[in-house]
């Protein structure tokens, strides 16, 4: 491989990296944004009058982390 064939392989290559990294902060917003959604919707069901089980089983996590949850402030 020529040094010109290296060099043109690594700018590729740091396009390709850049173009991941920036995809993955655009999944990390989603992600924080789509979990407040979630939490904001776990404490208005439980005060809509649903029992930490059914919100355990709708969320599909822990009884520890609903009650986390419950309790966690909105930012």
């Amino acid at each position: 491989m020529s040094v010109v064939e290296r060099a043109e392989r690594k700018a590729a290559l740091l396009r390709r990296t850049a173009n991941l990294v920036e995809r993955l902060r655009a999944v990390e917003t989603e992600r924080d944004s789509l979990i407040e959604q979630r939490d904001g919707q776990c404490r208005e069901l439980k005060a809509a009058g649903a029992s930490i089980r059914e919100l355990q089983e709708t969320l599909g996590v822990s009884r520890s982390r609903v009650q986390q949850i419950l309790r966690d402030e909105i930012p």
